[in-house]
């Protein structure tokens, strides 16, 4: 290309501009710490739908900043009574609207049973992987019931 050619690109009315944003009112300070499971499923406890903690399975993430602080959440999944599907794709979408530099993945066994299933731990590696591609660090995986709850990272499985 010359200097005597020049080229405008214009914006077609045909296509879609994306925009993206995340506000809030409060300073980070004030959100709460997650640097344990304990205080994760503390977290959890108070923004999940404690109807369908035996009902439906469901799938929550949890946003935090560099200084460990829960910056939101977000419900990625909600499923029947024995599974639920999850899209990473889904959960780091929120992530990545958050500028979420760490996360804490989590869902609820209807059953009542704490252990992880085969699926749970293809799951968990699978959004690490993924994590990892895109410099969001996977804190945990909880899993929750109506009694109780275990970590991944706790049981060495994350």
């Amino acid at each position: 290309m010359n200097n005597s050619e020049h080229r405008v690109i214009e914006t077609s009315p045909a296509l879609a501009e994306v925009k993206l944003s995340y506000k809030t009112e409060k300073s980070p300070q004030t959100f709460p710490q997650v640097t344990s499971p304990d205080e994760a499923v503390e977290v959890l406890r108070e923004v999940w739908n404690e109807g369908h903690i035996q009902l439906k399975e469901e799938f929550v993430v949890l946003l935090l900043n560099t200084s460990k602080r829960c910056i939101g959440w977000s419900k990625v999944s909600l499923g029947g009574s024995s599974a639920t599907i999850v899209d990473p794709s889904a959960i780091f979408q929120v992530a990545l609207l958050a500028t979420a530099t760490s996360i804490i993945v989590a869902h609820n066994h209807p059953s009542g049973n704490l252990n992880p299933s085969k699926a749970d731990k293809s799951l968990t590696e699978r959004i690490k992987k993924s994590g990892d591609m895109l410099g969001i660090t996977l804190d945990d995986h909880i899993i929750l019931t109506a009694d109780g709850y275990v970590s991944l990272r706790a049981k060495g499985i994350l």
